[in-house]
């Protein structure tokens, strides 16, 4: 069995890469207008069908784990103490589908018939629609999320680990700066928290706009080692949760593991770049649940993720004692502890992107110790 899965894993993602960082993609062509790129962007199918399917998987989360083939993580032992009322969660499914949705669909029509303000009126409106969804539910806290991942985005982008430093990645710091602005302007206004909370959702949107353009037989590797570290990653924060896991990490990993299974269905049916989208997301999520694991603070973050990421690498080696190290599994360990190298050389000076970096190494080493023992 073992032998039979690292075998798989060498014929679907030798192709695409040891890992995302070796990829070779861009944000945004230089010669492209990044106005009309965005606007492209806000009206793109797959891109739209993210935010929707996030907004699902944030609701589904509030109601039990997903099952995601492949993954064994068993139910959280600690529900919410507070539970969202179903009704209220039944209601905001039914306004992402019957209200949301067709608002981008429609959009994409006025973009195809050449109405580009309308598209981009009825594309703000699909955003707002989607964060008045998420703040009828969450309140805040659906605010916070989106902001806690797209700092790890940027982070990412900046470090150039995913991809060089674009217009684009300027665009994503000055709509946060946008929605903090608007936030500031009345913190306890529920239609400032929202509008400002639309704002994160487009840069979330444009943050998920690398390998676009990929041809597809790449895209499918892309999207395969995606779901796979994305089901690491899961594997891995619910171990570092433990059972003494709290109600905001049970939820956050609960998200997470929706969008895997929303990644997978992607997958097989042969939409990758929605499924890279989703699946990178779910790794991001998988990250909110460490950062938010009891005694872990600001102070001792990069602390905590230097100890992670080097337990996951010293367990990697061992389980790889005996197995070919010209192999794959091989090869990814070298990638992670390649990670890890890079997050130490800029711990001190640059902890964010530190931690995002040793995260990444961690769910590395993580993945290689589910291959090579047949997980």
């Amino acid at each position: 069995m073992r032998k039979r899965f690292i075998h798989l894993m060498l014929g679907a993602l030798l192709v695409g890469g040891l890992a995302a960082c070796d990829e070779d993609s861009s944000i945004l062509d230089p010669d492209t207008n990044p106005q009309v790129t965005e606007l492209d962007l806000m009206v793109d199918e797959d891109l739209t069908d993210a935010v929707i399917m996030d907004a699902e998987a944030a609701l589904d989360a509030t109601l039990g784990p997903a099952a995601v083939s492949g993954l064994d993580v068993t139910e959280p032992p600690v529900l919410f103490a507070e539970p969202p009322d179903p009704e209220l969660v039944a209601a905001a499914r039914t306004k992402l589908q019957e209200e949301c949705r067709p608002l981008f669909r429609q959009a994409r029509e006025a973009w195809h018939n050449g109405d580009t303000e309308q598209a981009a009126e009825l594309a703000y409106q699909g955003r707002v629609c989607v964060a008045e969804v998420l703040v009828m539910v969450f309140g805040e806290e659906a605010y916070d999320n989106l902001w806690q991942r797209l700092e790890q985005m940027v982070s990412w982008l900046e470090e150039q680990v995913d991809e060089d430093v674009s217009p684009l990645l300027d665009r994503i710091r000055e709509l946060m700066d946008e929605a903090e602005a608007i936030r500031n302007e009345d913190p306890a206004s529920e239609e400032k928290l929202i509008l400002a909370t639309e704002r994160l959702i487009l840069a979330l949107q444009i943050g998920n706009r690398e390998r676009f353009q990929q041809r597809r037989q790449e895209m499918e590797q892309h999207a395969r080692l995606a779901v796979f570290m994305a089901r690491s990653a899961i594997g891995l924060a619910a171990q570092v949760a433990g059972d003494d896991i709290t109600e905001r990490q049970v939820h956050e990993l609960r998200h997470s593991q929706h969008m895997a299974m929303r990644a997978a269905e992607a997958m097989q049916l042969g939409r990758y770049p929605l499924a890279f989208h989703l699946a990178r997301e779910a790794v991001n999520i998988a990250l909110v649940v460490v950062i938010l694991e009891p005694g872990v603070t600001d102070a001792n973050l990069v602390e905590a993720m230097v100890q992670l990421s080097a337990t996951a690498i010293l367990a990697a080696d061992e389980a790889l004692a005996g197995v070919d190290r010209q192999m794959f599994p091989a090869r990814l360990l070298e990638q992670a502890k390649f990670l890890k190298g890079k997050a130490d050389l800029v711990a001190l000076t640059q902890p964010r992107v530190a931690v995002y970096l040793y995260w990444h190494a961690a769910v590395t080493a993580y993945a290689v110790i589910q291959m090579v023992s047949g997980v």
